[in-house]
């Protein structure tokens, strides 16, 4: 993205969304390399950067704003949440999971824990913070253009655009 003006965001129609979490299954697979059906067979840990919540009749997937001036970058005490070109992103390697940032957001857009392969190693209660980020690694890696939650919606409820920005932390 060129246009220091904007930042990407995934923006999301709710009236038209079924609940059918194909969102939620495909982030969990982009992130860890593994069908959402193989990592629940093996009982990993997952844990989807997007959430479908369900209030009364309406089903709707919630998930990081990356806000202009992101409550959860301020938050972290120990600076490996930055906002880069719009894009709030986890050094996930780097967090220790004292959750600060979850406090912080006021989307409930973040959760601390390990997944995957590697939720069973290391010490006990150790988790990093995860939160949507925009499927860059994912996105790289297979030549794509959307986010795997957008890329799996049926109902086309999930759309990568990009918006304009109060100004942008670099």
């Amino acid at each position: 993205m060129s246009n220091p003006s904007e930042k990407p965001t995934i923006q999301a129609n709710a009236e038209k969304c079924i609940g059918c979490k194909k969102c939620e299954m495909a982030c969990v697979s982009a992130h860890i390399n593994l069908s959402f059906k193989e990592a629940k067979k093996r009982g990993l840990p997952v844990f989807p950067r997007i959430k479908v919540v369900k209030v009364d009749n309406l089903k709707f997937p919630t998930r990081c704003h990356h806000c202009d001036d992101a409550p959860c970058v301020n938050a972290c005490p120990f600076g490996v949440i930055r906002q880069e070109k719009g894009i709030v992103t986890v050094n996930e390697a780097m967090c220790v999971g004292c959750k600060m940032c979850v406090m912080a957001c006021p989307y409930g857009a973040i959760e601390v824990g390990e997944e995957g392969e590697t939720g069973f190693t290391g010490r006990k209660n150790k988790g990093a913070a995860k939160k949507c980020d925009l499927c860059q690694t994912w996105r790289a890696d297979n030549g794509k253009d959307v986010c795997a939650c957008v890329e799996a919606c049926p109902k086309q409820v999930l759309e990568l655009v990009t918006v304009p920005t109060a100004g942008l932390q670099q």
